[in-house]
């Protein structure tokens, strides 16, 4: 009797060996942080690390990502759509489409604890975004976007740009009759490419419109988007009394297909001139 148990303990033994030996290195990543353009993202189940790759719950990670997710329970699939883009996942499987193209993952997507979890880099990446890890803080970084500030003063009569530091704008007088002070910020986008920008300029304005026969000084905010090298998008002026500073007026409206070449090429008397003069 002895015997037998002892052969049955060891033979369980051997089995537990061999299982851990060829199951996938699977380990618990709750120290593991996902940041999505600098902002720490929670998921209702911590991430997990299989085979050195991160796992996360797939809809949080692909509505993160501004994508539409569909589950198939039947064939355990999943299905993403982002604008153009589709992505079809099936759980226990090293194949993924993107575009109906093939591609090979290193980690397929999992059940665990009855969440569905993908691999976070393959996800990241086919919809466009870069991704990094630092393996010291245990974080992934996720960018969707670049973006760059620029400064300037842009000459009212001829046009001209006169690039300026961000410190030499912040100690310039933002009122000037000759020419227009600009802070300019574009950012594009790495999921969809499209180009971004908010500007805004301060000038004083030698016609502000109807009813003004003295120069304001004005403030003009404009933002929208570049296709091709033209912007459209809106913008909102308002004007102040020079000697007060008290709020005499505030003019909206949009703009389309205006010229885009490092800057906006347009100032706030030309739109005031253009569109309210009477």
């Amino acid at each position: 009797m002895i015997k037998k148990f002892t052969t049955r303990l060891t033979l369980a033994l051997i089995l537990l060996v061999i299982s851990f030996a060829f199951a996938p290195s699977t380990e618990a990543a709750s120290a593991i942080k996902v940041e999505i353009d600098g902002e720490v993202i929670q998921f209702d189940q911590g991430a997990v690390s299989v085979n050195g790759r991160t796992l996360v719950p797939m809809r949080t990670i692909f509505e993160e990502l501004e994508s539409t997710v569909q589950w198939t329970a039947k064939t355990k699939t999943i299905t993403a759509n982002r604008g153009t883009k589709k992505i079809t996942l099936v759980v226990g499987s090293k194949t993924a489409t993107v575009n109906g193209q093939k591609i090979a993952l290193d980690v397929a997507p999992q059940i665990i604890n009855g969440r569905t979890l993908v691999p976070l880099r393959f996800i990241s990446e086919a919809l466009g975004a870069k991704v990094d890890w630092n393996n010291k803080t245990k974080t992934v970084y996720i960018t969707t976007y670049v973006g760059a500030d620029r400064y300037y003063f842009v000459n009212l009569q001829t046009k001209d740009l006169e690039l300026i530091s961000e410190d030499r704008y912040d100690q310039e007088d933002p009122f000037n009759s000759s020419r227009e002070l600009v802070s300019d910020f574009i950012f594009t986008s790495y999921l969809d490419n499209n180009r971004e920008f908010y500007s805004q300029h301060t000038v004083r304005v030698s016609n502000g419109g109807t009813g003004f026969a003295t120069p304001h000084d004005g403030y003009m905010d404009l933002d929208g988007t570049i296709v091709n090298g033209k912007a459209s998008g809106e913008y909102t002026i308002e004007l102040f009394d020079i000697k007060t500073g008290s709020h005499k007026k505030t003019y909206t409206g949009s703009f389309k297909d205006i010229t885009y070449d490092r800057n906006i090429k347009t100032t706030v008397q030309e739109i005031i001139n253009k569109n309210h003069v009477k």
